[in-house]
């Protein structure tokens, strides 16, 4: 591998952790968020149902966002070429992470999420294929397999700015933690600078865009579906990606929740 093989796999893999970063971010902030945004609900049985309630909502539009954006970005980046879909994607997940921190409602901070949503989905799916297309044959596997490795630093990176601003809020130096939490989460627009400036289109994909290889959507998954192997190896990887994703957001998207349930119980039962 040489230097521009390793500036592609870290740019990529940056933008896969920022996506991480802001999933993360997300859902630690989701519990402060909406009983801030519903505290005009002075029941605080109401308000801590209805705060489980558009807290659902939330993730449920950010989920649809995230596989929507997949799909999209996934088409654009054939057509417009990887590098300026990865550009778009990460300005866009930056962009409305950041403006969900001006939220005043949960129905404005549900639509934020979605196309914060659109653009997380979109830079993972070109990211991946930029890095596969560029990168060596040899290397392509292990490329992949640290792409995806780094991703967890985003979800550290989450926990520790959690900690240090709950901290800081039990000192009384901030307020509203959550949303500086989304602040910080527009952070990753600088990226783009970077991208815009050295980051080329793969070489495979410019030699496709010159010899009018580059198909539309629909005849791509027309063919893909239609040939027996290539259909039964696709539904097949289909299954087995559904099984790890669904289980990623089942317990992933909930674990700060079931861990505030069970450190609750203890409390409760002690007064």
């Amino acid at each position: 591998m040489n230097r521009y093989h390793w500036f592609v796999l870290v740019v990529s893999a940056l933008g896969w952790l920022f996506d991480c970063l802001d999933q993360q971010l997300f859902i630690l902030a989701r519990p402060a968020a909406m009983k801030d945004l519903l505290s005009h609900i002075t029941d605080m049985k109401l308000l801590e149902s209805e705060s489980q309630k558009y807290g659902d909502i939330a993730t449920s539009v950010f989920i649809a966002g995230w596989a929507t954006g997949g799909l999209i970005f996934g088409m654009l980046g054939d057509r417009i070429g990887r590098a300026k879909t990865m550009l778009i994607t990460i300005l866009m997940y930056s962009l409305f992470t950041g403006l969900s921190a001006l939220s005043v409602s949960v129905y404005d901070f549900a639509f934020y999420r979605f196309l914060t949503g659109l653009g997380v989905g979109g830079e993972f799916a070109v990211g991946v294929a930029l890095v596969a297309e560029v990168m060596p044959a040899v290397a392509r596997p292990y490329a992949l397999s640290l792409l995806q490795a780094l991703s967890a630093f985003g979800n550290i990176s989450a926990a520790l700015i959690n900690l240090g601003l709950g901290v800081a809020e039990g000192e009384g130096f901030v307020t509203s933690p959550w949303r500086i939490m989304f602040c910080i989460g527009a952070l990753p627009a600088l990226l783009t600078i970077v991208i815009r400036r050295n980051l080329k289109e793969p070489e495979a994909w410019q030699r496709s865009r010159a010899e009018g290889r580059v198909v539309s959507t629909t005849e791509t998954y027309r063919e893909l579906f239609g040939h027996p192997v290539w259909r039964r190896h696709a539904l097949l990887g289909l299954a087995l990606a559904c099984s790890g994703v669904i289980g990623l957001w089942a317990v992933g998207f909930y674990v700060p929740d079931l861990t505030r349930t069970v450190q609750t119980k203890p409390v409760t039962a002690a007064i």
